[in-house]
């Protein structure tokens, strides 16, 4: 037995070094990253956000809802130091002695100050939960090096966390991608190893293994994160099965994937397994016994309870997904009328800012089709007549680019491209559902692909650190747009003759062409009331919209009181009632018209004024919202028959737009809604945002209907905008090459006509 050989002092020993070799890994990693992700020229700017949340937060509470030590300093020296003193910590844990707690907690609180701006991955979220249980360890009594063993064995309730951690965490990934699966997703694997952000050379050979070896490994997968979890839980021989199980799982996914850090220290974690006699009820048995009552131990206990109990909740209603994100959703439909679940949800709300516990899981059980979308930036500087693509470091974008292997290191740029090919960024219109959780990420005016576009016009060298070279040596480029390419891998024999690794095609145009411009800058962050619909929580507690509501309350016009906290006007009101709205109802609902709408929109107020007049537009909806809100949640009859947060939202739109008269007899009548809500349609409450943000849901058509897993969300009855994914997908863009269509066998194979199986022929290099 594996246990036989490593006495508990020695598993014991090395786990907090273990921790400190992830930490190593992890800060290391983001040396060269950091100052790009949320340095002033990255793509998400902490400071400007912290200054938001000054803005719209003010308070002490802030620090709780956002705790970061960049509180006291977010300059870009500070931001390149952060990943250094961390690693030197993950060091000195490594090493041991007397400094290992002092290392250990402020490892933890540099991870936790820049994890919930940028660090959103599950290996992210292992870190910061094992790193909080690690200062639970008896780390003041680890030796230094060359001595391994721990010279205190710790309390058995941390030992449990730790092993419960290994098996939550598989638990969490097996329970999200096996319930639902059928028999028409036996070929799982063939799509997996294409579709993953970076697949490694293996992975894209194993997508061409025979369908017998495909779905072995799926079954062997099964047996890894559903099973081997569960035998975790028992003492003895059980549990070095679950150990060679897990540990064979993360060889094979390190082999086949590039997952940043996680496979090594998942697989570094599970040597906590191996601790084959550790028990929670050791407490019965000395030396544990003589010290149960003690002050410390009592507080231990208490507080691993609590964290055991949520760590239930977690594993069975989030993922990696919405772990961040759920409990700031609104919820209001279900906790309205009960106290004991506002209770709840202040509760996880509390403490989601510490990520002290977190749901894990990223893959839907459904086989998805062997496609990669990848957008490509494109510059030109000749006015659009030729245009050059720019290579990133990583991901793949041409026939011959090969696959890579970067792990564990994490080129966090590169897969954050490659989720833009998802619209899976800070613009997102389903964004609440993903992410860190706040709002300053999501539903943003300008994306981070359009701020980078900015910066290629600049030639700065913080973007070119992603990039493989510059198309553009002497000068920057006048224009830049945004492409995507359909990527599926090539047949073995197209391989064999060319050396070309991918089958490719290009899609269209996800950004259109842009010259140097300054506003994706400023409206890279949002204030309260432009906030995704879904943050009613956020927006509820936010100064400025308690300044409408508290103002409305003491008697003042509505159109005085939504301009209260602001730098809106009186005539900012008077134009939007008298101009903005009148030719915003233009063809209203006619989606046949959209471009030449929204282009109208723009020429007559430009960026700048259409930002102003959605602002305003907001602040009516949130105040109309206030009154409706008890209709919509069945608190009060007659009941608005709309079921979804995000839904509701989008009729409030349609409500404001209906003008100025209309909108004040529902404000003094919030009874009405019910049955304006009968004449209501997806046309007409979608109008309103296509048109404000009509590049946006250009981006979002574009990949609809080009991401079959994207469509597919509207038969799932996945809430907010994907209830709109009929209407979307019936606009065509204009810019659209090729449209995949992806059929699906009653073998479990995929075709893509036009694309997948690749023809038998030479693809010509880009």
């Amino acid at each position: 037995m594996l246990s036989d050989q490593l006495p508990p002092e020695l598993i014991w020993g090395l786990i907090p070094r273990f921790v400190g070799l992830i930490y190593v890994l992890s800060f290391a990693s983001l040396i060269p990253q950091l100052e790009g992700v949320i340095g002033s020229r990255g793509a998400l700017p902490i400071a400007a956000r912290l200054d938001a949340i000054r803005r719209d937060f003010p308070g002490m509470r802030r620090f709780a809802q956002h705790p970061t030590l960049l509180w006291i300093n977010s300059s870009d020296l500070v931001i390149r130091l952060i990943p250094w003193l961390g690693t030197l910590c993950g060091m000195c844990i490594v090493y041991g002695g007397p400094l290992t707690p002092w290392a250990l907690a402020l490892a933890w609180l540099l991870w936790l100050s820049i994890e919930p701006a940028a660090l959103v991955f599950p290996w992210d979220a292992m870190l910061q939960e094992v790193g909080l249980l690690a200062l639970f360890l008896p780390s003041q009594s680890l030796p230094a090096l060359p001595q391994w063993e721990a010279a205190v064995l710790p309390n058995p309730t941390i030992t449990f966390m730790f092993q419960w951690l290994v098996i939550r965490l598989m638990l969490g990934f097996g329970k999200l991608k096996f319930i639902g699966t059928t028999i028409s997703d036996r070929l799982y694997m063939r799509g997996f190893f294409v579709w993953m952000p970076l697949p490694t050379p293996l992975g894209w050979y194993l997508h061409h293994a025979p369908r017998w070896l495909l779905q072995t490994m799926l079954g062997f997968m099964f047996v890894a994160e559903v099973i081997a979890p569960l035998l975790g839980l028992f003492p003895g021989p059980t549990r070095e099965i679950s150990f060679v199980l897990l540990a064979t799982l993360m060889f094979g996914i390190q082999a086949t994937g590039n997952w940043g850090c996680f496979n090594i220290g998942y697989l570094l974690l599970c040597l906590s397994l191996l601790d084959t006699q550790a028990s929670i009820f050791d407490w019965t048995h000395e030396p544990w016994l003589g010290g149960f009552w003690h002050w410390r131990t009592v507080g231990e206990n208490a507080l691993m309870l609590v964290m055991f109990i949520t760590s239930l909740f977690y594993l069975v209603g989030a993922d990696s997904w919405i772990g961040r994100s759920f409990m700031h959703l609104n919820l209001d439909r279900w906790v309205w009328n009960r106290r004991w679940a506002r209770i709840m949800l202040s509760y996880f709300r509390a403490i989601a800012p510490f990520r002290a516990i977190n749901g894990y899981g990223v893959f839907h059980p459904h086989a998805d089709p062997p496609l990669r979308v990848v957008p490509v930036f494109e510059g030109s500087n000749d006015g659009g007549a030729t245009w050059r693509a720019y290579r990133y470091r990583h991901v793949p974008t041409r026939p011959c680019d090969r696959p890579p292997i970067v792990a564990p290191h994490h080129p966090r740029a590169d897969v954050a491209i490659y989720y833009a090919g998802l619209a899976g960024f800070d613009s997102s219109f389903y964004g609440a559902y993903l992410g860190d959780g706040t709002p300053y990420t999501s539903w943003t005016r300008s994306s981070a692909v359009e701020r980078t576009a900015q910066r290629l016009m600049q030639n700065d060298p913080l973007v070119f650190r992603a990039l493989v070279e510059n198309p553009f040596p002497d000068a920057p480029p006048d224009l830049v747009r945004v492409a995507a390419v359909a990527m599926t891998p090539t047949s073995m024999a197209t391989h064999r003759a060319t050396g070309d690794w991918w089958h490719v095609r290009r899609l269209g145009v996800l950004v259109s062409a842009r010259g140097r411009e300054d506003w994706p800058e400023r409206y890279a962050v949002p204030e309260p009331e432009l906030f995704h619909p879904e943050w009613v929580n956020f927006k509820r507690r936010s100064a400025a919209l308690k300044a409408i509501v508290r103002a409305h309350e003491e008697g003042v016009d509505p159109d005085e009181a939504v301009i209260r906290g602001s730098d809106l006007t009186p005539d900012d009101v008077c134009a939007f009632w008298n101009a903005f709205v009148p030719a915003l109802t233009v063809a209203r609902g006619d989606f046949s018209h959209l471009k030449e709408r929204a282009a109208a929109l723009e020429a007559q107020f430009g960026v700048d004024g259409l930002v102003r007049n959605e602002r305003i537009l907001e602040r009516f909806a949130w105040l109309l919202r206030v009154r409706t809100e008890r209709y919509q949640y069945a608190d009060r009859k007659p009941t608005i028959p709309i079921e979804s947060s995000f839904r509701y939202h989008m009729f409030l739109h349609e409500v404001v737009t209906d003008g100025r008269d209309a909108y004040l007899a529902m404000l003094a009548q919030p009874e009405t809604a019910a049955a304006r809500a009968e004449h209501s349609s997806d046309a007409l409450q979608l109008w309103a945002l296509a048109l404000l943000r009509y590049d946006l849901t250009m981006y979002h058509v574009c990949v609809f209907r080009w991401i079959k897993m994207l469509a597919d969300a509207h038969e799932y009855e996945v809430p907010g905008i994907f209830e709109y994914v009929p209407l979307l997908l019936s606009i065509v863009p204009e810019d659209e090459e090729f449209r995949p269509h992806v059929e699906k066998l009653q073998d479990g194979e995929h075709v893509i006509e036009g694309l997948y199986p690749p023809p038998e022929l030479p693809v010509a290099h880009g």
